[in-house]
Order: C-alpha cells, then sequence, then structure tokens
C-alpha cells in the first residue's frame, strides 16, 4: 500500500533551511506541479524552482527532505496536472510524498485566520503547527478517520462493490464513510453499511489501515459477514452503483496502493 514505499519515514519536524537538492511540492487546488517520467511523477527540486517561494518542512523519507510551498509556483520542464491521476503513476517515493504532502496542503489552505480572534496564523519555527501571534492559540493538522468496509456473503461467495455518485473516482469501491462523534470504527462499518446499502453485518474483522492525504483520512478497513436479507437498498445520494460481485469476478490486481485496493485484491485471490 501507499504507506509501504519508502522504506524509511521521518515525521520530526526540521527547522533547518531548504537545500537546493530538497524536493518541493506545489500545489494549485487539486493540481500538483510535476512531470512524468517513463510513468512516475517526477517533483522539482529547489535548484529548479524559477523564483524564490515561501516553503515549511513536511517531513523526511529516504533520506529526501520534502517541503511544501506557500504559494503558486513554477519550474521549468514542470507543469500543473490533475491529483487524481497521480495514484494511477508507478508506485514511488515521490508519488507518495504527493499524496502526503497534499494533506498538509489542505492543512495551510484553510487555517489561514485564527479561528479564536481572527488574526493571520504563522507557523511555527519548531513544529508541525500554526500559532496565533496575538492569542497563542495553536493548530495542528486535522487526521479523519473512516472507515473502509467489505461486505461478504460467504453462502454465495461474493462482496458488495459499491461506485460513487458524482466524484472523480469512477471505479468500483467498497463501503466507506467517516467515523461520527461517539462511534467507534465498528459502529460506524454497521451504521454505513445500513445507511450505503440497507445490509445488516456481524462477525466484523479487522483488516488494516492507512493514511491517505488525499481526502485528511486514516482509513480503517474492516471485512463483516452479511447478516440477514442479501437485498440492497443503495443511498442513490452517495451511490451511482451497488450491487454484489462474485468473487472471480472482483476488478482487483495485487499491488495496489490504496486499502480499498488492497481489500478488494484480499477478497479475490481468497485472504478473506
Amino acid at each position: 500500500m501507499l504507506q509501504d514505499i519508502p522504506k524509511s519515514i521521518d515525521i520530526e519536524f526540521d527547522p533547518n533551511p531548504a537545500e537546493q537538492s530538497d524536493k518541493i511540492l506545489c500545489f494549485d487546488g487539486r493540481s500538483v506541479l510535476l512531470r512524468y517520467e517513463d510513468g512516475k511523477a517526477v517533483l522539482p527540486t529547489f535548484s529548479q524552482l524559477d523564483g524564490r517561494y515561501r516553503h515549511v518542512f513536511i517531513f523526511k523519507a529516504d533520506g529526501i527532505r520534502f517541503f511544501l510551498c506557500l504559494e503558486k509556483a513554477n519550474a521549468q520542464g514542470f507543469a500543473y496536472e490533475p491529483l487524481g491521476e497521480v495514484r494511477y503513476a508507478a508506485a514511488d517515493l515521490e508519488q507518495y510524498a504527493i499524496i502526503t504532502g497534499f494533506h498538509y496542503y489542505c492543512f495551510h489552505s484553510s487555517n489561514r485566520f485564527c479561528s479564536k480572534c481572527g488574526s493571520e496564523l504563522q507557523h511555527s519555527p519548531f513544529e508541525r503547527c500554526l500559532i496565533c501571534p496575538d492569542c497563542d492559540f495553536h493548530v495542528y493538522p486535522k487526521i479523519a478517520p473512516a472507515i473502509i468496509l467489505g461486505i461478504i456473503d460467504e453462502e454465495n461467495d461474493s462482496i458488495v462493490l459499491t461506485r460513487y455518485a458524482d466524484r472523480e473516482y469512477k471505479k468500483y469501491a467498497l463501503v466507506a464513510g467517516f467515523i461520527e462523534m461517539g462511534e467507534s470504527a465498528e459502529m460506524t462499518a454497521k451504521r454505513e453499511a445500513m445507511e450505503e446499502t440497507g445490509l445488516e453485518i456481524e462477525d466484523i474483522e479487522f483488516f488494516g489501515t492507512q493514511p491517505w492525504g488525499l481526502a485528511e483520512n486514516l482509513l480503517i478497513g474492516y471485512f463483516a459477514k452479511v447478516k440477514g436479507s442479501r437485498d440492497i437498498r443503495r443511498d442513490e445520494q452517495e451511490l451511482a452503483e451497488a450491487l454484489w460481485v462474485k468473487r472471480e469476478d472482483v476488478p482487483a490486481q495485487p499491488g495496489g496502493i490504496s486499502l480499498t485496493s488492497e481489500m478488494m485484491w484480499a477478497f479475490k485471490s481468497s485472504q478473506r
């Protein structure tokens, strides 16, 4: 999965100035400055930028430091490409950096001013944090926990696949949803199964977790058995499609970067 791409990750904040060989992540909405080489997404270094731009440290992975550009920048030989296409690039370190770095970009984009007094926030020189210079309010990156759920019918050797309504991602997925206040992840799994498909579930089994920067999530994956009726009552606002799919017909391949694709392959390959 995505988080398995780097051999090592160092998330400790590094206050040292950027060097010319360090990598820079430049976003413009849901586009990112890069170029593709042999199917891989390649980020510019500081030496390749066409000027000096404000920036902050994100993390270090496999010995390479990555920074977030706080302004729209340009670099010769690079162009802003749709973020959604990066997930289909060849799996490598810079793909991981882009998807993870987008989470930090969203944090900065949505926290320009202090929510308590309205003053403009400033980045801490010591940690991954924004600070209000007037009231000393500290703001840290938020992570939204969500569940991914594979609902299995053992009698018919099938799993529920879904397709989102009105989203850029058009391929098959699994039931998913955000954890609400006061809920455990298992409670969310039961609620989302009922809300999205009208199905009751039992025997909930943990599969794995994944950070997913494209939606600022921490994803928690479960498999569960259907309980009672197999008749699907689809939430038409959330889903364009929800259906039972036989194990051999699940459109999955090994080596996917997302938790959803990993779970779909686990079922197709009889690991679940």
